[in-house]
Formats: structure tokens, sequence, C-alpha cells
């Protein structure tokens, strides 16, 4: 089984590099595309990493389209290749393998899904409100039920306390929205939505894994349906809801809604899941995930070490076994 690893990371090259040689570590079928929002420095010295397949320069930009895109110029790039994959796993900067890959490779071959990623009904307040990722009504129509107009990517903490009073005025009418947290930017309400009974919108995880026949189906949106992924251009935080929508809309694949990724959003921050440190370590080993999120890599450089003792530990105990 050949995984397709899709790394969506920014700034400085090494902590990508250490996500790069764990993924790699006793693992030699794979393919690694590195999607990387850096200096032109830092996407030659990634270039330069045997390890890595594919780097392409990506805008990144959470809460935009951008990621999405490149998300998808990846996928493009490995459908254009001869080496066949299996299975592809999408990865922030901040992830990191907490379980060995054989054992990822064992899950999925036992199992019976297309795809494994926590997925929901956007707009069931019931649904939408519980599990590890919870919505409430009100964020999801103002996200979604809204086309935006960015006026300024970046928003200064002052800026953005002058602005929470308008902000909060213009929530209180039906037609416009003001929205700082990703840039500021200017909302219209739409008049019809292009989700029905039958297409719905979905939220849920952005890091996936998907089988080949997952990926297909996502490009063959793209390509087929122009209008739709233009309205997804147009709202906040896309990505959240982009993949789960065309994927759980297909009657044909088969989704588990089991994250095979460990986060805490419970005391996380702006919609971002919790930082975690050592102190988090047995809780998230002991999770049965096998990539966990969000780890500061770049300036604890000793919990990555750390991991791999105990994931070393781990193999060492299955082969005695």
């Amino acid at each position: 089984m050949t995984f397709a690893f899709v790394l969506l990371t920014y700034g400085r090259p090494e902590p990508v590099l250490r996500l790069v040689e764990a993924l790699a570590r006793g693992w030699g079928d794979r393919l690694i595309v590195v999607c990387h929002d850096g200096s032109a420095d830092a996407l030659e010295r990634l270039a330069t990493s045997e390890l890595v397949d594919k780097v392409l320069a990506s805008p990144g930009g959470r809460g935009r389209f951008s990621v999405v895109d490149a998300a998808i110029s990846a996928m493009r790039w490995l459908e254009s290749q001869s080496k066949p994959y299996h299975w592809l796993v999408q990865l922030s900067g901040q992830d990191y393998p907490v379980r060995p890959m054989a054992e990822l490779r064992d899950e999925l071959e036992r199992g019976s899904a297309d795809g494994y990623f926590y997925h929901f009904d956007a707009f069931d307040p019931i649904e939408a409100g519980e599990g590890p990722i919870a919505w409430p009504l009100r964020e999801v129509e103002n996200r979604y039920r809204f086309q935006y107009a960015l006026l300024n990517p970046g928003v200064s903490n002052l800026a953005r306390a002058i602005l929470k009073v308008p902000r909060l005025i213009l929530e209180r009418t039906h037609r416009y929205r003001l929205h700082t947290s990703y840039g500021l930017m200017v909302g219209t309400r739409v008049a019809t939505l292009p989700f029905t009974r039958t297409f719905r919108l979905y939220g849920g995880s952005f890091w996936v894994t998907i089988n080949r026949r997952c990926v297909r189906a996502v490009l063959d949106f793209v390509d087929e349906q122009p209008d739709v992924v233009a309205y997804f251009r147009g709202v906040i935080v896309p990505e959240e809801t982009f993949f789960a929508t065309v994927l759980a809309n297909r009657s044909d694949l088969v989704l588990s809604r089991r994250e095979l990724r460990y986060y805490d959003f419970s005391m996380g921050r702006h919609g971002r899941p919790a930082l975690l440190g050592r102190a988090d370590l047995d809780r998230v080993l002991a999770s049965g995930c096998y990539f966990a999120r969000k780890f500061d890599l770049e300036h604890d450089t000793e919990i990555a070490l750390m991991i791999d003792r105990r994931v070393h530990e781990r193999i060492n105990s299955i082969g005695a076994a």
C-alpha cells in the first residue's frame, strides 16, 4: 500500500523537514508533497530534500479558499504521476505521527471505508453542535449563507477591537456581516444557496485520510461544478466544508466519522485546537489516533524526540510479541 502524504505548511523549513523525516522513517512506499507558504529560500531548502517528491508554492491563508486550492493542486500532481498511490493523508505542519505507520496501513486494509474524517450536517443544529468539532448555528449561518469580499488580509488587535461594535450591529441585520477573524471581510447574504435536500452542506475536518476514489471524486467535482466551487470561494473557512460537502454527498462513497488524528478544541481559541505539550503526551498516545496536532516543532524539538522514542518502543514491543 502506497501512502501519499500532502503537507500544507508555512514558515521555516526545519520543522517541516522534521515531520517529513518522521513520516518517511521505515516506510519506503510513499509519496510526499509539500504545499508551502514561505520564502524562496525555504521552498528551495524543502525541494533539496531527497524525502520530498514535490514542493508546491502555496499562498496559504486560513479561512480562505487558497488553502483548498493548494490541496487540489497536490491532488492533481499526484494523479499525473506514473507511481500509483492508494491513500492520501493530509497533514498540517504542526501534525506529527504518534503511532507506527504500519499500524495505519493495517487499519486501512482491514476497513471498508473510502475516507476517514469527522463530518456532520452543518445546518442540523443537533448534529453540528455535538462531537469533537462543534458549531453553533449562528456561526454556520454567518460563514456559509454569505458571500464575502476581502478588504484587508491582516487585522491588528486594535483594529479588531475598534470594529467590534459595528460588527455586532451588522450581525443584527439580515443582509450584511463584518468579519475580522481571518482578515477584514464584508459579507452580503445570498438569496439562493447552492445547497438543497439532495446536496447538503457538510462541515468537518480539513485534515482527511481518503483513498484514491475520493481524490478523483474531488477533482471531478472541481472540473464539473464550477458554480458551486465559485460559491465556496466566497465563504469564510471553506476548508472546513468543501471536501466534506463534496464527499459526503456521494452515495457511492463510504465515509467513516472516525478521526485518525488527535486534537483538542475544548482548550483552543479562535477556532484553533489547543497547542499540545509534554503533559499531554500520555493522553495523546492512548487515544488510538495515528497523528496529533498541534505541536510547536519549531520551538519545542524535544517533544518530537519524546514521541519518536515512544513510537520506536511500540514498534519493538509489537515485534517482540
